[in-house]
């Protein structure tokens, strides 16, 4: 009998906004309650992993304590755990509490993971005291850089997703220069998915040769197509990816009610 590869599996956390209050609640919700019921979720449906990325908005409040306490709660993956900023994160911060999880590009939080064959590589597109997103010159040769020297099959996290969702009021915060971006992933066939966050919702678009895929909140979600901010009376979520030998994606959504 022949037996298939084992595909990578990798677990994208995203949209956590935790505070240092573990009762503080964001839009009615308290989002600690239930990043905690994820996590439960998946160590108790995903055992074995080969990595764990959180997309950004790590916190609400943008504190030290924060920080610490999410690494407390992300004790048992901390070896195959990876991070990179939303726009309510501080990166110094961030570095201050997972230093050996966040390798610093510049004044960026980035991160270069190569696992069973798949080049998985994080983006900083925060900017300070703003809700959009910006890449940046220096970044985007940096990503041009490591998808040249790496032919395999790769893919990219970043918060800010390179497309627009449909809500009017997030796609004014959007990321700016996602042109530049998706420019460069159509001149990289080996980019075979780009993983985002901040939308707080679930959706999938094919941008050949890569898919983009979007993933709902940890705690609040938002409704799609709504032209101002509505919360969606929706269960938290997280997405699963399977990273297959033939370069083949396979993902999917799962919620926590």
């Amino acid at each position: 009998m022949r037996h298939l590869p084992i595909p990578v599996r990798i677990l994208q956390l995203t949209d956590c906004h935790l505070m240092a209050d573990p009762r503080a609640e964001l839009k009615g919700i308290c989002t600690r309650a239930l990043f905690e019921r994820v996590l439960t979720a998946v160590r108790a449906r995903h055992g074995t992993l080969d990595q764990l990325i959180l997309t950004g908005d790590l916190t609400h409040d943008e504190q030290l304590a924060t920080y610490k306490s999410l690494r407390e709660l992300l004790t048992p993956w901390l070896p195959r755990l990876r991070l990179i900023p939303g726009n309510h994160d501080h990166r110094e911060n961030m570095r201050q509490a997972f230093p050996e999880r966040i390798q610093p590009l510049g004044e960026r939080n980035v991160f270069l993971e190569d696992v069973g064959g798949w080049r998985l590589i994080g983006l900083d597109s925060h900017v300070p005291g703003e809700l959009h997103g910006w890449i940046g010159d220096e970044q985007l040769a940096w990503l041009t850089e490591q998808l040249t020297t790496h032919m395999g099959p790769a893919v990219l996290f970043l918060h800010h997703p390179p497309i627009l969702v449909g809500s009017e009021w997030l796609d004014r915060i959007g990321l700016q220069d996602a042109a530049e971006l998706l420019n460069l992933v159509r001149r990289h066939a080996n980019v075979r998915a780009v993983i985002c966050g901040h939308v707080h919702q679930e959706r999938t678009v094919a941008e050949p040769p890569a898919l983009i895929f979007t993933s709902p909140s940890t705690g609040v979600q938002f409704r799609p197509e709504a032209i101002s901010l509505e919360v969606e009376p929706a269960p938290p979520g997280f997405r699963v990816l399977e990273l297959h030998s033939d370069g083949r994606v396979v993902s999917w959504v799962e919620r926590v009610p």
